[in-house]
Formats: structure tokens, sequence, C-alpha cells
């Protein structure tokens, strides 16, 4: 017996292009350089109404859109950190390095959104994503805790501070895209570029703590 499906309605298509065509413009433009009009036009409805009918607010939506990127990395992650655990092969900070990049092959790209939304709207990304979207996350960074080196909590979360948003941004300027420098189209093109990204990012984690930084800590 054939199973039915439920046909997808005619505001279903809305709703979705209207958030994709979202997505799209803030992860180009950053989401408070974006208003429901420039939404509303690039999802081809007649009136910035509709974008608020479907989601009441742009920040409504934002957390939509963020909502199901995140989910889907956390899901992806997971099940890589799942493979590596099973494996048997060593952990290293390289390994879980790799894990942190939110690129999953084969769909669209989660990095130049999640820079934007860092960047411009950190307020959601601490309010949506701790404790929901982030457990692949965190089972990342308990394998971090037992290879880097042995100093404060509280430096390690700085380092991972600057870590995230410097992986992601330097990720970003990999994404193809028509606007684009060619200088970084050229650059990416050279493999060892991404690894030498690693490589400064496992600096990072693992560069002992000055004796500057430990003098202010104790301050």
């Amino acid at each position: 017996m054939a199973i039915r499906t439920k046909p997808v309605s005619k505001g279903d298509e809305t709703r979705e292009r209207i958030k994709l065509r979202a997505r799209e413009l803030f992860a180009e433009h950053g989401p408070d350089r974006v208003t429901i009009r420039d939404i509303a036009d690039a999802a081809g409805q007649k009136n910035g109404g509709s974008v608020n009918y479907y989601f009441r607010s742009k920040d409504d939506l934002i957390l939509e859109i963020l909502e199901e990127v995140l989910n889907d990395v956390d899901t992806y992650r997971g099940a890589l950190l799942d493979e590596l655990e099973q494996s048997g092969a060593p952990i290293t900070v390289r390994a879980i390095l790799k894990l942190l990049n939110p690129e999953r092959p084969g769909t669209e790209s989660a990095v130049p959104l999640l820079i934007s939304l860092t960047l411009h709207r950190r307020d959601l990304m601490h309010t949506a994503v701790p404790g929901r979207w982030d457990k692949a996350y965190l089972r990342c960074i308990e394998h971090l805790r037992k290879l880097i080196p042995g100093y404060p909590e509280k430096i390690l979360q700085q380092r991972l501070y600057f870590l995230i948003p410097y992986l992601w941004t330097f990720l970003k300027t990999r994404e193809p895209s028509e606007h684009r420098a060619q200088f970084w189209r050229q650059f990416w093109a050279d493999p060892s570029a991404y690894e030498t990204l690693l490589d400064t990012a496992e600096g990072i984690l693992m560069r002992p703590v000055s004796e500057d930084t430990l003098a202010a800590f104790r301050d």
C-alpha cells in the first residue's frame, strides 16, 4: 500500500522561502543591516507584513534559522565524534579542532551565518545555544581539557572565546562567492593553508600561559 504524504501547502512553501532568503541575507550582510522589507523583497513577497505574519518578528525569524542550523551542526558533529571515539584511534587536539569546524560537506555551509551572528547578535548565540544545541561541542571541550596543558579553567574559557571566532572567520573567507577577493581564492587553493590554520588554532590552546597573563590572572 502506498504511503500517503501530506502535500506541502503554499503557506509552508512561502515560509520556507522566507527563511532561506533571510538566511542568505543575514550571512552576507549581518542581521542588523537586513530589514524586514529586504527579506520580503528577496522572498518575492509584496510587503513586509508577510514576514511578520509567519514569524512575528525579525528576532523570531533569526532564532528559528539559528536553531535549525545549530541542530544540524550539533547532530553532524556528534556523529563524527561518536565515530572517532569508537575507532580506537588516538584523540588529539587537532582531531577535535577539525570537529569544531561547522562546515558539512554536501550542504549549504553554516559558517557565514554563524560568524555573522557571533559578531552581530552574540546575545542570541548566548541565550539560544547553551544546553540545547551544543551537546557535541561540550563533548569536544571535555576531550580538550584532557589534552591541553594544565592551566586555569578561566584561561581555557578565554582561549575558547578567541578560538571559535578565529576559526570561523578564516573559514568564512574560504567560502566560494562571486564577491570573494581573488587573493582568498588563490590562498585557499593551496591545501596547506587549511592545515596551517589548524596549526595556529592548536597553538591558541597549547601555548604555555605567559608570566604576564598569570600575573594579570592573580590580580
